[in-house]
């Protein structure tokens, strides 16, 4: 009986070095049409699938794989005698080779200008058909997917004909990672186009994550972690000077792109550890730049720099006054790059706009010892009009302002949470504290010691406050008006305080806790 191999790749790289191992071990090569022509231009011996089940490519190669003579050479069980005996009475030969590997669909789908027509043309059919027939079968039959692989298995046949049990697994264990994956991919783009998904409010029966790992990095937050950095489809993320990401500064710049979704205004984020160190809006990006470094003028250092317009030359030498590891914007403007690429260890990042509009996933997945949790994003779009004032006294114009602000800088916050802000600048903040009062004293503390004047300030706290302590904290400082969810058994206590010293107290009705 004849040992053949079946070839079917897009992926053409180590191919050849395969099919010359496979002939000189004795396999017939099966080759689908473009991959035997590619193989016939190399002068290799091989074998075009129609030619073996006598059933031409049809429907533009739609069908070219699908045949019984192929799918029972695959799935054959050697060792079933009832299996072979069939083979034989039909005069069908094994396949006990199998490399494939996918059309091209994520390259298409984000490849700038592609048609409906030709992305659903690069969904595979037949390949992830014959990669899952391989896998199933693997006792018997190799199956390989990526070209990386080719050497171990030119290696084993040569050496004793045979690969061993351990690498078929693992080779099969590769195959339905690769064909899960490749099929998320599509789901994804239908999720995409599917008019019909925005309207279910319910929690997905399934879920799934598949990705590719885009880059190996260094380590992970600490030398001894490994880290790699994984992707679904096209990086929205663009290097444009200075040394490779690390999986710190991805954190990192994941929580500052969190920030500046939130704000309108041109505004920077300065931040450090994930956690925001100095936010300002203005008008001008040089004069927000200047507020958010303002905050706290010692932790910006070695931090990370990221802003919602594009970075002009006079925010930029502002930036350069200070060691900033990295600068993230969406544009540069001319010049800006070559400045800023005088200082060869900074990264500066490019990123897609569009980043700052949507969530690539309504969902958020956390990894638990004991299983996963997954809930919809908090978004903070709840509407201030909708927001309650509960005090006797109102909020000014300027105070209203200020209020909506810091209650998006205090959604970023890990709690227990307390922005201490004007309309336009933080002065303060406190976080990751097991008590909210000790936030209140950590964002007072860091407002006074880099000189910020709190008379009139206001301050966001992320949960209610449980008791009246942390109003005659604030009095102390100025603060005149103060937002929180409210739904505490002592609402009515903090309420109370508040109209005691004239200080106005707004319940938004959400909390926005971060553990």
């Amino acid at each position: 009986m004849n040992k053949y191999a079946l070839l079917s790749v897009s992926d053409r790289r180590n191919i050849e070095k395969l099919a010359l191992a496979l002939n000189e071990l004795g396999y017939a090569i099966l080759a689908t049409k473009g991959t035997s022509t590619y193989l016939d231009s190399m002068g290799i011996n091989n074998i075009e699938i129609a030619r073996l089940t006598r059933f031409p490519e049809i429907l533009n190669g739609r069908v070219k794989t699908l045949h019984p003579r192929i799918f029972a050479g695959i799935l054959a069980d050697r060792e079933n005698l009832e299996h072979m005996r069939t083979l034989e009475e039909l005069g069908i030969d094994c396949i006990d080779l199998v490399a494939v590997n996918l059309y091209p669909f994520a390259e298409t789908w984000s490849r700038e200008g592609a048609t409906h027509s030709e992305i659903i043309e690069n969904i595979d059919i037949g390949g992830p058909s014959l990669i899952r027939a391989s896998a199933k079968n693997y006792n018997s039959v190799i199956v390989l997917t990526d070209p990386e692989d080719y050497d171990s298995v030119i290696h084993h046949l040569l050496d004793t004909k045979e690969v061993p049990l351990d690498l078929r697994i693992h080779l099969a264990h590769k195959a339905f990672e690769y064909v899960s994956y490749y099929d998320s991919i599509i789901a994804e783009y239908f999720k995409s186009l599917d008019s019909l998904k925005e309207t279910s409010q319910t929690l997905p029966s399934y879920y799934n994550v598949s990705c590719r790992l885009e880059q190996t990095l260094r380590y992970g937050e600490n030398p001894h972690q490994m880290a790699g950095f994984y992707l679904s489809n096209k990086s929205q993320l663009e290097v444009l000077s200075g040394k490779e990401l690390s999986f710190n500064n991805h954190q990192d710049i994941d929580s500052t792109l969190r920030g500046l979704r939130l704000f309108e205004q041109p505004a920077v984020i300065i931040t450090k550890h994930c956690n925001p160190c100095g936010i300002g809006v203005d008008s001008e990006l040089a004069l927000a730049y200047e507020k958010a470094f303002n905050t706290d003028t010692d932790s910006p250092y070695g931090g990370i720099v990221g802003m919602n317009r594009s970075l002009d030359l006079k925010t930029a030498e502002f930036i350069n006054r200070v060691f900033t590891e990295i600068i993230i914007a969406p544009e540069y403007e001319a010049g800006v790059l070559e400045f800023l690429k005088k200082k060869k260890n900074r990264r500066v990042i490019k990123y897609n706009p569009e980043l700052l509009n949507n969530y690539p996933e309504p969902w958020e997945m956390k990894c638990l010892t004991y299983g996963w949790l997954l809930q919809s994003w908090d978004l903070v779009q709840e509407n201030p009009a909708e927001w309650e004032v509960v005090s006797k006294r109102q909020a000014e114009k300027d105070e209203w302002e200020a209020l909506i602000f810091a209650w998006k800088v205090v959604s970023l916050l890990r709690s227990n949470a307390i922005a201490i802000t004007g309309k336009d600048q933080v002065y303060g903040l406190g976080s990751g504290q097991t008590s909210r009062i000790d936030s209140i004293h950590i964002a007072l503390w860091k407002a006074q010691r880099y000189g910020h004047n709190l008379k009139g300030a206001v301050c966001a706290s992320d949960g209610f406050f449980p008791f009246r302590d942390s109003v005659d904290e604030l009095h102390k400082y100025g603060i005149k008006a103060i937002i929180e969810p409210g739904g505490s058994k002592s609402d009515n206590e903090v309420i109370e305080a508040c109209n005691e010293y004239g200080i106005t107290l707004v319940f938004s009705g959400f909390r926005h806790f971060r553990h």
